[in-house]
């Protein structure tokens, strides 16, 4: 990964294109907010409702249709079963209960997702992984995980960084003899990539105390009825004409001081809206390409730009033609560990449909929806040929599909070293603009407990 060398060329550029833009967005309607929330995912929606609780006005733009984020629910046509494909579960703890409480949604006993009997398979050619299983890391891992503390809920680094976080995860399991936790470790199913080549840093930072509170001590609520979009369905409901679905920031200028506000030229399917707020949260994946229109300047370009990757993708395949007693996930035949190839399709499990299948795919580039479900029926299709008992005149369908790329943008350890995560927790309140997505942690409940952190600091800002 290169630092970028065209800084100020692309602010330039930004700012033309700011000023043609909003020049196009005069006369349209004025929405004047407290507080402007670009992505309605979970670390948006909760600062949303918590922002309205607080006393402030706010606006919500999201790009999709619905709130929500990496939640995603199919619901069956015949049963109406509630079905998700994206997050399963959140960690239980004092935020989450308050949230799931605060929208009148009924927190169960959490458990993982249906797992039935476990197939591993090399989906590249078919050949099953006998003899393997999958265990928990062991005491050995926590040990190193937690001489890290500043990894559990964020990635605030001291300085220097220790040079061992920044050895990729095979040379740090050799230097600090964690071999045994090869297969633990690598077993992870939503990390996109190629974990041999991450670094020990995310490894921690991902595989840390809340995920593994969560699958080693159960600590785990869902919706008591299963599903998990209901969340974002109620809040929704409340936040009304507070949130513009499929509505995407055309242009933005952002002041430097307080008093500067926001002002954003918003494309929605009833026309262009001007926003006018006097802070901006944003809270989708802060990449260069999703931060563009909101006319970056060249020290923001040169952090932003450090960070990419994370294409994956999840979905939902009926008609499946294999039998329904096993989850079926991909395993190397001849790799170290059995690591995975990728691309592909990370595994397919079972669900409460008989027949119906969540699976997810994981890929080093960006892939559309044809691309993804046409290589995903490509491994069942093989999976049929294969699998003994399989129905191979079965032709899969994909009723559901999500796009969760990027997941979890990650950046290179000269990057690290020079301190670009020092530089990313400078960037909050920096020209009236706080983040607030997955850079820094990856799950839902702990993005909702650091934009809780941060709303103090957000509505003080709000009120200068």
């Amino acid at each position: 990964m290169k630092p970028t060398k065209l800084g100020s060329s692309v602010s330039f550029i930004a700012s033309a294109l700011a000023i043609d833009d909003l020049a196009r967005c005069r006369g349209a309607e004025v929405i004047t907010r407290d507080i402007a929330i670009i992505g309605g995912g979970a670390a948006g929606t909760y600062a949303a409702i918590n922002l309205k609780d607080r006393g402030k006005s706010v606006i919500v733009v999201e790009r999709r249709g619905s709130l929500g984020g990496h939640t995603s629910t199919y619901h069956d046509p015949t049963t109406g079963t509630p079905i998700n494909y994206g997050v399963q579960l959140h960690h239980e703890d004092s935020t989450t209960r308050d949230f799931y409480a605060r929208l009148n949604v009924t927190a169960g006993p959490g458990s993982f997702p249906e797992v039935k009997t476990p197939l591993y398979i090399d989906f590249t050619d078919g050949s099953p992984i006998l003899n393997y299983s999958i265990p928990q890391p062991s005491e050995n891992y926590f040990q190193a995980l937690h001489k890290y503390p500043y990894l559990e809920n964020g990635i605030e680094l001291p300085d220097p960084v220790p040079e061992e976080l920044l050895l990729t995860w095979p040379e740090y399991m050799e230097r600090f003899n964690l071999t045994n936790d090869a297969i633990a470790t690598y077993s992870r199913p939503a990390t996109p990539g190629d974990l041999t080549k991450y670094l020990a840093l995310y490894v921690f930072n991902y595989l840390n105390t809340v995920l593994l509170e969560e699958q080693v001590e159960g600590k785990i609520i869902v919706n008591a009825n299963g599903d998990l979009s209901e969340l974002y369905r109620n809040a929704l409901a409340e936040l009304d004409s507070d949130v513009l679905l499929n509505s995407v920031v055309v242009s933005g200028q952002r002041g430097r001081k307080p008093t500067d506000g926001v002002k954003l030229c918003v494309s929605t399917p009833k026309g262009k809206k001007w926003i006018v707020a006097k802070q901006l949260v944003f809270s989708a994946p802060a990449v260069l390409k999703n931060l563009e229109p909101f006319s970056l300047d060249e020290r923001e370009v040169n952090i932003i730009s450090e960070f990419e990757g994370g294409f994956y993708y999840t979905g939902i395949v009926t008609d499946f033609g294999l039998p329904t007693n096993y989850s079926y996930t991909n395993r190397g035949q001849n790799t170290e560990y059995h690591i995975a190839s990728v691309p592909g399709v990370v595994m397919f499990n079972p669900t409460n449909v008989e027949g119906t299948y969540y699976y997810w795919y994981n890929s080093f580039s960006d892939m559309t929806r044809e691309q993804v479900e046409t290589d995903t029926r490509n491994t069942i299709k093989l999976l049929q040929r294969t699998v003994t008992g399989a129905d191979v005149s079965a032709e899969p369908k994909f009723p559901a599909f999500k796009s969760h790329t990027p997941l979890h943008p990650i950046t290179s350890a000269d990057a690290i070293r020079r301190g670009i995560y020092r530089e990313v927790y400078s960037l909050q309140g920096y020209r009236n603009t706080w983040y607030t997505g997955s850079l820094l942690v990856p799950g839902s409940s702990q993005l909702w407990n650091n934009t809780n952190q941060l709303l103090p600091r957000i509505i003080a800002a709000s009120e200068q």
